[in-house]
């Protein structure tokens, strides 16, 4: 397991340095000129020369990222052009929100698909299973977007009983922080659970085949009981793997569900930072994106052994 980890750190380190070189020549790429976005349209030439130099966009790309990736080994991940303070402040300071609005979704998707898997698996081409396997597919070919336009329509636009944007942080007002994150946890929540549903259903179907499954029946277990102590565990390797790195792909890809419900996490800073080409902060958040899933995907292995220490190893 050691040898495992040591590789898989190995591997993530070239991986970011690799995301590191592309984000430099990606943003480089942009259209427009960041200073012209700043100073405005009655900028001087000279003005506008003098930005370049402070930001350093006289350099060349080469230079840049040799500046950048010094900075990040020293903690420094530059600073915003727009609110000028640290990269890492803009995100840490939005990172709790994304944080919520990651987990509560996921945890409705787990949740459902749990629900959804083993109750499938109990009626197993049975009415009940095609209908859950139906709405399964339907929820997987709905984009995000849609399922939150439609909560909105109804639950905020129809019914009026959910607010249909904003966001109230939890230390302000617990409750009215729930309530407006129950929109963007269901439309987090609705489209993953359909995935999780079908990889856990398959897990469990291959599991209760096997001859201890047999046993456990023999021995008066009922087939509830037989589902939940006997075969979820070692059908839900695949299932924990797909959810934590869901988990760490949504911390920097959250961002069409936090500008549909006006939620101010990363991917919603992603976006203005985009917009403005505030390009320290955009490279900042997508190399943060990346160390989230490279980070998650170490965690994942870590699960996944202890889950089942023999399939870890095959």
């Amino acid at each position: 397991m050691r040898k495992t980890i040591g590789t898989r750190i190995v591997r993530s380190i070239l991986v970011l340095l690799v995301v590191i070189v592309a984000v430099n020549h990606l943003v480089a790429l942009l259209p427009g000129d960041a200073t012209m976005l700043l100073l405005g349209q009655d900028a001087t030439a000279q003005q506008r020369a003098q930005l370049r130099q402070d930001l350093g966009l006289d350099k060349t790309e080469l230079q840049r990222l040799g500046g950048w990736f010094g900075g990040i080994l020293r903690g420094d991940w530059g600073t915003s052009f727009a609110s000028g303070r640290p990269v890492l402040h803009e995100i840490a300071s939005r990172l709790p929100v994304t944080l919520e609005v990651v987990l509560l979704g996921q945890a409705v998707a787990v949740i459902l698909a749990l629900l959804i898997a083993t109750f499938s698996v109990r009626h197993i081409n049975g009415a009940a299973d095609r209908t859950l396997s139906g709405l399964s597919f339907l929820m997987l070919s709905v984009p995000s977007f849609v399922i939150g336009l439609l909560l909105i329509y109804i639950f905020a636009v129809t019914l009026n009983v959910l607010p249909a944007s904003g966001y109230v942080p939890f230390a302000q007002n617990p409750g009215k922080n729930l309530v407006t994150m129950i929109m963007p946890a269901l439309t987090m929540g609705l489209g993953e659970a359909a995935v999780y549903a079908r990889t856990l259903r398959g897990s469990l179907i291959a599991t209760i085949s096997q001859p201890y499954m047999d046993a456990a029946h023999a021995r008066g277990a009922s087939p509830w009981k037989a589902l939940w102590t006997r075969a979820l565990r070692p059908s839900s390797v695949s299932f924990v793997t797909l959810v934590g790195m869901n988990i760490g792909v949504s911390m920097g890809g959250s961002l069409i569900i936090e500008n549909i419900f006006g939620i101010p996490g990363i991917g919603r800073l992603a976006v203005t930072a985009l917009q403005g080409r505030d390009i320290s902060l955009l490279q900042g958040i997508v190399v943060f994106a990346a160390c989230a899933v490279l980070i998650m995907s170490m965690l994942v292995d870590v699960a996944a052994y202890l889950i089942n220490p023999s399939g870890a190893h095959e």
